[in-house]
């Protein structure tokens, strides 16, 4: 699982938690909180929600699966690109 660490404003995953703090929790005392989903990729920002967080998935990843999408389509690279500006 991951877990937002606010303090360092990053994911942090069980295995470093167990580690270092011993723990296959969120410890909301030392600013580690459970994230509404578990993100395949490296977030941008993280944004409240309730007693949770919600990591920010960053414009280039979306943009890129925006692109594999319309090639599925049969658009080239090139025309899949066009079609985002």
């Amino acid at each position: 699982m991951k877990y937002y660490y606010q303090r360092e404003q990053r994911v942090i995953e069980t295995e470093e938690l167990v580690r270092k703090y011993g723990s296959y929790r969120p410890i909301p005392q030392l600013g580690i909180f459970e994230l509404t989903l578990q993100p395949d990729y490296v977030p941008a920002g993280f944004n409240p929600v309730e007693d949770k967080f919600y990591p920010v998935e960053p414009y280039d990843s979306m943009r890129e699966q925006c692109i594999v999408a319309l090639m599925e389509t049969g658009l080239s690279r090139s025309e899949a690109e066009a079609k985002l500006q």
